[in-house]
């Protein structure tokens, strides 16, 4: 799971324990986060599903090709 902080909750860095050190800002993503601060974050849908959403309109541009098509067709009855 990948987790991103809730809106409104402040960037912060943790001090002490497993993950002393480590820095958590706004707007990025995290494998992993401090057990003692979940309720700070919020799950982030996996990438995947959007990639998803990606491949559906690279099929629009195959529909654009209908376009030189008719542009032929122009061109034929032209002559």
């Amino acid at each position: 799971m990948k987790y991103k902080l809730k809106p409104g909750v402040e960037s912060f860095d943790v001090v002490d324990g497993e993950f002393a050190g480590k820095k958590y800002r706004k707007g990025k993503v995290y494998d992993k986060i401090p057990p003692i601060e979940k309720n700070k974050f919020e799950e982030v849908r996996d990438q995947k599903s959007e990639a998803g959403g990606k491949k559906k309109s690279e099929k629009q541009p195959q529909t654009s090709n209908l376009k030189p098509n008719a542009t032929d067709g122009e061109a034929g009855g032209a002559t």
